[in-house]
């Protein structure tokens, strides 16, 4: 293959100042080559300048000038271009000179040889074209590899590549750089087990040698990783090897993305989609509450209504009427979870009465004391009888659930439950006492158990909604989130000790007041009595003869109708005949705020006192806006009818006329 066959025709520049000699060079090579004739040097300049001269060949003697001297600046201006030059035996040393200096590719000696300078002049155009090409195609490497380069640093996913031999690590990129804390430099001929932990490395070094030994991609969809400054994180990361030319594993690739982020919402979106489950269920089950509340009520408006007249009709101080007394106590205890369990149903708030704390507590142990197991020891110690300003049913709670729990921390085997109540000053420094308390008296509550302990890790979690440890189906996870949203909002502070198989103390404290109880049994409630006439309606014959027995006993005169529509008959016909009518609200064919209405549409003036056992549609509010005097709530009890009646009958003036109980 001959130079000509590859390239354009070759543009050579003979300079000699022999004349002779240029015009016997252009004869021997103006065939092969176009050729440029120059007779000195400052003529081969201008050609050089003018024309892209591929080969210079130059004589050495010439006038004003040497050859070496065109050579020089050839090679300055020109460093492409071939060089040679014509020289007889006495250039030598010019030649040498020019040589050593690279100024020259060869020299041709006198008298001239056709065959040998083109031989000569085609091997330097090859070799002169093949270093341009390897040039070029290195230039092209290194332009590939900075594109490779700024691809691999600027992805923001960790990079790293490993040796397949022993795994160490030959690259990581500047976001695998971030992500683990360390420096290429530092990882560079390294393995795993020099920066991770050994359960992560053999991990690690397990997926690598399957990619490399199954020649496959490898997916690692969650994969944990011990990082120098970011703590735990996590990583869906992907393998795969890169090969030899024979196919052999050269490499391993590993791609990582941080999924620690999207993995922590992915998390909580399933701690939100378990507490609107359980907030569905609990929804439900105020609509179940709702739903049962009223024929409950009915059952309790009879048990406390007759238990009260039962009492008017014993001994006091006998046996019957101890037995009577605590059925009482035990009605009104029913009385007090049905008004809790509808509280949560509506959202109300309740009443705030003074309560002697300590006997709450020991009614809650008595309770306690029979759901638990018996190889379950319970100490208590009263050293308070101090009262606050609260919800009997909530202080109930707070004994109930936390008992409960410290009996479940107990639950399959021997322990000790202890209950304590003490008095404290919030001023006085006090081992456990919160920082935040203000000064003031408080009751201490403190629940003590020997069980297996809250981890640290759940501490900080114990008192959210819905966070429960127990078994799907045996608890809810609102027990502490209901006691500390009580705590709180009486003003007190809750704190919990606690370490995994040494047990578990609550501690809360709650503001106490100077105000005193009256107990029941220290004096009887004077009850207002009247003689006026009363039409009562309610659909229940138990509720109707329980309340007529009542009105009876105070004095008033009592028809009673069990029909909304036969109720509204008689008031048609007889409207003067009554001074009062109470109903209740939910009956068969018209509601008990209908009735009102229409009773009020004959008399604008009749008093109507409404109760019921639940509705969630009906108000206060609502009740005053139809023009109905008082609403009661379900179960009635002696008090509550007596003192509405004769409040309702007088216009809220005191009534003179009084009757003890």
């Amino acid at each position: 293959m001959t130079i000509k066959a590859s390239i354009p025709k070759i543009r050579i520049l003979y300079v000699d100042d022999d004349l002779e000699n240029l015009n016997s060079f252009k004869a021997l090579f103006r065939r092969m080559y176009q050729v440029y004739l120059a007779d000195s040097v400052q003529n081969a300049l201008e050609i050089l300048k003018e024309n892209d001269i591929h080969v210079l060949i130059t004589d050495q003697r010439m006038p004003g000038m040497t050859g070496t001297d065109l050579l020089e600046m050839a090679a300055d201006q020109y460093p492409d271009m071939l060089r040679y030059m014509l020289t007889g035996f006495s250039d030598f040393d010019p030649l040498v000179d020019a040589i050593n200096k690279g100024r020259l590719q060869g020299y041709f000696s006198k008298p001239i040889d056709h065959e040998f300078i083109m031989s000569r002049i085609e091997d330097g155009l090859k070799r002169h074209y093949l270093e341009l090409e390897n040039k070029s195609l290195l230039e092209e490497i290194q332009k590939n590899e900075i594109f490779l380069n700024a691809i691999f640093e600027n992805i923001p996913d960790m990079i790293f590549v490993k040796d397949a031999k022993d795994l160490s690590f030959v690259r990581l990129n500047r976001a695998g750089e971030a992500l683990l804390g360390y420096a290429t430099e530092e990882m560079i001929g390294k393995t795993d087990y020099d920066f991770f932990p050994v359960e992560e490395a053999d991990f690690f070094t397990r997926n690598d040698r399957e990619v490399l030994e199954s020649g496959t991609l490898v997916d690692i969809p969650e994969e944990a990783i011990q990082t120098r400054c970011l703590g735990k994180r996590w990583l869906h990361t992907k393998k795969i090897p890169i090969r030899d030319s024979n196919g052999n594993p050269w490499y391993l690739l590993g791609v990582s993305r941080d999924i620690t982020e999207y993995r922590n919402l992915q998390e909580k979106e399933k701690i939100l989609e378990s507490r609107l489950r359980q907030a569905q269920k609990m929804e439900a089950i105020g609509s179940l509450a709702g739903g049962i509340a009223h024929d409950f009520n009915n059952i309790l408006t009879s048990v406390l209504g007759y238990t009260e007249l039962a009492m008017e009709f014993v001994e006091k101080g006998s046996t019957v009427d101890r037995y009577i007394h605590e059925i009482h106590i035990a009605g009104n205890r029913a009385k007090e979870l049905v008004r809790q369990i509808l509280t949560v149903a509506r959202q109300s708030k309740t009443e705030r009465v003074p309560v002697q704390v300590s006997l709450i507590a020991k009614e809650a142990i008595k309770l306690i004391r029979s759901s638990i197991p018996t190889t379950l020891e319970i100490q208590t110690v009263w050293k308070s009888d101090a009262i606050i300003l609260g919800d009997p049913s909530h202080i109930h709670q707070i004994f109930m659930n936390l008992c409960t729990n410290a009996a479940h921390a107990m639950e399959g085997g021997s322990g000790l439950l202890t209950v304590c109540l003490s008095d404290v000053k919030g001023d006085q420094n006090i081992p456990g006492k919160p920082d935040g308390l203000p000064p003031g008296d408080y009751i201490r509550i403190t629940v003590s158990d020997t069980g297996k302990g809250i981890p640290k890790a759940h501490l900080d979690l114990i008192f959210e909604p819905y966070f429960t440890t127990k078994d799907v189906g045996s608890g809810t996870g609102l027990g502490l989130s209901i006691v500390h949203g009580i705590v709180k909002s009486y003003g007190g502070e809750i704190t919990v000790q606690s370490e995994v198989d040494c047990g578990t103390t609550f501690t809360i404290d709650l503001p106490a007041v100077k105000s005193r109880i009256r107990h029941e049994s220290e004096s009887r409630e004077v009850l207002p009595v009247g003689n006026e006439r009363i039409l009562l309606v309610d659909d229940e014959p138990e509720i109707a003869r329980m309340c007529e027995e009542i009105l009876i006993h105070l004095g008033y005169r009592v028809t009673i109708r069990s029909q909304s529509i036969e109720a509204l008959e008689l008031f048609k016909c007889h409207p003067n005949d009554f001074d009062l009518v109470i109903t209740d609200m939910g009956m068969p064919n018209m509601a008990g705020d209908r009735l009102a209405i229409e009773l009020m549409t004959i008399r604008p003036d009749i008093p109507i006192i409404l109760y019921t056992g639940y509705s969630k549609n009906l108000s206060e509010t609502h009740a005053a806006k139809i023009g109905i005097r008082s609403l009661l709530m379900k179960p009635l009890t002696k008090s509550d009818l007596a003192n509405t009646v004769r409040k309702v009958l007088d216009g809220g003036e005191k009534q003179n006329s009084e009757v003890r109980i």
